[in-house]
Order: structure tokens, then C-alpha cells, then sequence
């Protein structure tokens, strides 16, 4: 006796899948020394904006000095000749490190164990680090350059700034921040803070 299809058990239909073949991806791109070296000064450039950053709200709000774009211009390039020495630095461990490379073959043990096959990429990191040290130093020199940086710091702190008053006022708003219309007052109440309130903090530090 047949049992009908509505009580035949079903058998679910399995689909075979190869396994994992990590040979078969392809190979990622090996950058060029040109991408090495402006990827380099992008991470470069954004160390010494924020540098630039902290120094000018250090030294305009809590010492109380006047923006002098010259002054944050020297931290500027010292940050970058700082840059340029790390580069120098890791340029000649690099070498060392291509130099022992060179006479070993075989499979590495660690990835810090480099062997012959190491070799171009080493040349490339050596490359990319005296490339970049010596575009670094080109930035500290140039006058232009260096108050290009400080004036986006000095944008980044006004926004900081910004922020933090802004923050405080959501702080003290307490059931204001309840109206409907609060979001379109804010920049009013921002005005008047900074209008009436710093004005009576300068004239307290200055006497005038």
C-alpha cells in the first residue's frame, strides 16, 4: 500500500557548496610609492591640524591671549619637522630590516620575521618613508602652507567652541528645551551670551 503524498515524508533537497578557497581571491593591489606618500601626508596633515587645534584654544581662551596665526604657525611646523624626523627614523630601521631580509629565504615565523619575498615591499615602506619625511620638511618651510593649517585649526577650534557653548545652554535650558520653538531660538540665545556675558567677562579680566 502507498501511503498518498500528503503523508510522504520530504526529503529537503541539499545544495553542495565548494569549500573556501582563499588562493582563489584576488590579489589586492600593492600601492604605488605616490599613494604611499599623499596617504601619508593626509594622516600627516590632520596630526598637526588638531595640534594646531589644541594650541590655539589653549592659548586663546585659557591663557587669554590675542589669535596670532604667526605663533600657531611655529607649532605648526614643529609638528611637522617632528613628523619628518619619525619618517627619517623609521626609513633607516626599514633599511636595516630590507638589509637582513635580503640573505633569508624561506617562510616567515612572525609577521616581523621578514624574508627575501619581503624584500620590494621593505623598499617600497623605505621609499614611501624619505618621500614623505622630505615633503613633510617642504610644508614646515613654506609660509603659505603652514597658515593654510593654522587657519583650518583655527576653524576646528571655533567649532569646538561652538559645540561646548552650545552644550552648556541645552545644559541650562532646563524646561525651555521643551518648547516647540527652542531649536529656533537657540542661535538668538547663543548671540546674546556671547554678546552680554563674554562682553562682561572681558571687561572683569581687562578693568576697561
Amino acid at each position: 500500500m502507498r501511503w498518498p503524498k500528503r503523508f510522504r515524508k520530504r526529503v529537503e533537497k541539499t545544495t553542495r557548496t565548494r569549500p573556501f578557497d582563499e588562493h582563489a581571491l584576488p590579489e589586492p593591489a600593492t600601492p604605488t610609492l605616490e599613494q604611499s606618500v599623499e596617504e601619508g601626508m593626509l594622516l600627516a596633515e590632520y596630526a598637526t591640524r588638531m595640534s594646531v587645534k589644541n594650541h590655539i584654544v589653549v592659548d586663546t581662551i585659557q591663557y587669554g591671549n590675542s589669535y596670532d596665526p604667526a605663533l600657531h604657525a611655529m607649532e605648526a611646523a614643529a609638528m611637522l619637522r617632528e613628523l619628518a624626523s619619525e619618517q627619517g627614523v623609521a626609513a633607516g630601521r626599514i633599511e636595516e630590516e630590507l638589509e637582513a631580509a635580503e640573505k633569508l629565504s624561506g617562510d616567515a615565523e612572525h609577521p616581523h620575521d621578514y624574508r627575501r619575498v619581503d624584500a620590494d615591499n621593505l623598499r617600497l615602506r623605505r621609499d614611501a618613508a624619505i618621500a614623505l619625511a622630505a615633503a613633510l620638511r617642504r610644508k614646515a618651510d613654506s609660509e603659505e602652507e603652514l597658515l593654510a593649517l593654522v587657519e583650518r585649526g583655527r576653524q576646528d577650534a571655533w567649532d569646538e567652541v561652538g559645540r561646548a557653548i552650545e552644550a552648556g545652554l541645552d545644559a541650562f535650558s532646563g524646561a525651555e528645551a521643551l518648547k516647540a520653538d527652542y531649536e529656533r531660538e537657540k542661535p538668538a540665545r547663543l548671540r546674546l551670551l556671547i554678546w552680554r556675558d563674554l562682553a562682561r567677562l572681558e571687561e572683569e579680566r581687562t578693568g576697561y
